[in-house]
């Protein structure tokens, strides 16, 4: 069982050329609604994936907004039991671009008063424990509740200079947080860093330029990413990296193989737009892994 805490919301996804100057206008060629939020996409995946999953974190507000994204969840095939019905339904405006990146805009994601109560969280011994900081101050609650209660942590954005973090958690980080786009030598030097500082496994993905991966007392090493087929759009592609890292864990794989089966899905999804539209299936990425044998083989370490 993975237990995911975190954001639920609704992605607005607004297709543009480019992102106006400041005071600028740009023409929105196409607008779509569809699940979104760091929970409900890694949910999304694991569940596809035929992993049990337990999703829990903000609630999905009152009134018809909430209604929607609820059955936004139920058609993904999730349980929504532990999921609130109070307060404002969280929103992201999100704008890709022409490159397949994307600018994202929030409503209603740190407002704390409304959440799973966190005595209903179904903690379970030697499972896993994933989440999301959006809640800035539950979310870490939570996580130490699952680690006192024997969960095996994977911690996404928890990057505060004053974390404080499990010893031997995994910890996933994007280079939009730490670290630096597209530089090797300061994203190698902060892995290592916040490795030895933390006693944490930590990944920093950067990309087309792969991902950094660091133990403590250990160099940092850089892993290839697997080629995109199309790039249309980045949202949740570090949700579908962290879903399929998990859905090797819970198969008892190691780090290195867990890792490269979430970088595949991850290649896989930028394909699309949305993050939760067109997950590819296990055979999708099993097939996408053994087509590009030597970005394949760097994992094997």
């Amino acid at each position: 069982m993975v237990l995911v805490f975190g954001t639920v919301c609704i992605d607005r996804i607004r297709t543009i050329a480019s992102l106006p100057k400041k005071g600028g206008y740009c023409p929105v060629e196409d607008q779509i609604e569809l699940l979104g939020g760091e929970a409900a996409n890694t949910a999304s995946y694991l569940v596809m994936w035929r992993r049990e999953v337990a999703l829990a974190g903000n609630s999905l507000g009152a009134g018809i907004e909430g209604e929607g994204l609820r059955m936004m969840l139920l058609e993904k095939g999730l349980d929504v039991h532990l999921l609130q019905k109070s307060g404002t339904t969280p929103v992201c405006d999100v704008y890709v671009t022409a490159d397949g990146d994307r600018t994202m805009y929030g409503y209603g994601f740190h407002i704390e008063a409304h959440h799973t109560p966190l005595e209903n969280l179904p903690f379970a011994s030697g499972q896993w424990f994933t989440a999301d900081p959006n809640l800035p101050n539950v979310s870490r609650f939570a996580a130490k509740m699952a680690h006192t209660k024997g969960m095996k942590l994977y911690l996404m954005d928890f990057c505060r200079d004053n974390e404080t973090l499990p010893k031997g958690a995994i910890c996933q980080y994007a280079t939009d947080w730490v670290g630096e786009r597209d530089n090797p030598a300061v994203n190698n030097a902060w892995v290592e860093e916040w490795s030895s500082r933390h006693q944490v496994k930590t990944i920093l993905t950067d990309g087309n330029l792969g991902l950094y991966y660091g133990e403590p007392g250990k160099a940092s090493i850089q892993l290839p990413a697997f080629p995109p087929p199309l790039v249309l759009d980045s949202t949740g592609a570090g949700d579908a990296f962290r879903a399929g890292t998990l859905y090797g864990l819970t198969n008892g794989w190691k780090i290195g193989a867990s890792m490269r089966f979430g970088a595949a899905a991850a290649s896989l999804k930028v394909g699309h737009l949305g993050a939760t539209e067109m997950i590819p299936t296990i055979h999708e990425v099993e097939a996408w892994i053994k087509g590009n044998p030597n970005v394949a083989h760097a994992y094997d370490f």
